[in-house]
């Protein structure tokens, strides 16, 4: 099974970021866009994994002393990886709870043989991979804000060339 574990976001925030998305549809020659329905802030990609008792464990312990918090849609922002462009839209709002949360995750992930995770943590909802734009300051970003009281284990899969994200377990706190 290919695994990430993330935030979910509640359908009126889908929303919100699926209209910041079209507007940089509309501001791009080029890109590979998310679907509405997959919008999440990942917190840790775990990749070909069977070890689902583990990963369970390890998110119970990264929220076992956490308390619901809240997150805005903050900006729009880019980032190269491998030569290709990725468009994003930033969060702001409680992200100590956020980067504490992420941080007791990782230490209960390696504690179940996970290897630490590499990439930064820099907390943002993926828009576009591939993606080719100019200035993107006209876009408009809706006010929207959310409060956190789970994370979610995912799996991602590929069907007709589309990446569908399936829940497979849900910690609350």
């Amino acid at each position: 099974m290919r695994l990430f574990i993330a935030v979910p976001l509640p359908k009126d925030v889908q929303r919100a970021v699926y209209t910041a998305e079209e507007g940089l549809r509309v501001a791009s020659t080029a890109g590979r866009f998310v679907p509405a329905g997959n919008f999440h802030i990942t917190l840790r990609f775990l990749g070909e994994t069977n070890a689902l008792a583990d990963i369970a464990a390890a998110m119970h312990e990264a929220v076992k002393d956490a308390r619901p918090f809240l997150l805005r849609l903050g900006t729009l922002g880019s980032f190269t990886h491998g030569g290709a462009r990725t468009s994003y839209l930033s969060v702001t709002g409680d992200l100590d709870e956020l980067f504490r949360i992420r941080e007791t995750l990782e230490a209960a992930l390696f504690e179940y043989g996970f290897a630490g995770g590499k990439v930064r943590f820099s907390p943002h909802i993926t828009l576009a991979r591939a993606v080719e734009h100019g200035d993107l300051s006209k876009i408009r970003i809706p006010n929207a804000a959310f409060t956190v009281r789970s994370i979610v284990l995912f799996e991602s899969t590929n069907e007709n060339g589309r990446m569908v994200y399936t829940p497979v377990h849900t910690e609350p706190f």
